[in-house]
């Protein structure tokens, strides 16, 4: 799942970093039509124009980050279900673990009953 997310971060980040060089591009373009002055403009779609290309990319950037958004509710309904299962584990553990230790504690004074105590000579 964390492969998928990053997949989903890297084209985002590659979509804006796109969007921004075609931008910068279609930018420093009309700039220097427009430092020529007297020059026709180009006929349509030879130069991209930046509000063409931001519709489409910008469309992307947001189904992507939507992607995302859904991978980490996914994610949040995994961690809920994870906690759950946790949780009823723990209870079926706690009575076993102290079912456990006074089983030990019971082996433990068997094993000592012939014993001396420590201290004591016996009689």
């Amino acid at each position: 799942m964390a492969s998928s997310e990053q997949d989903a971060a890297g084209t985002t980040r590659r979509l804006v970093e796109e969007f921004i060089g075609q931008l910068r591009s279609s930018t420093e373009r009309l700039a220097d039509l427009a430092s020529f002055g007297g020059h026709r403009p180009p006929e349509p779609g030879t130069i991209a124009m930046p509000g063409a290309m931001s519709a489409a990319q910008v469309t992307s950037i947001a189904d992507s980050i939507a992607a995302q958004r859904r991978s980490i509710e996914a994610l949040q309904a995994q961690l809920s279900a994870f906690d759950g299962q946790l949780a009823a584990l723990e209870q079926v553990l706690g009575p076993l673990a102290a079912w456990s230790r006074m089983w030990a504690d019971a082996e433990q004074r068997l094993l000592n009953l012939g014993k001396p105590e420590a201290g004591k000579l016996p009689a």
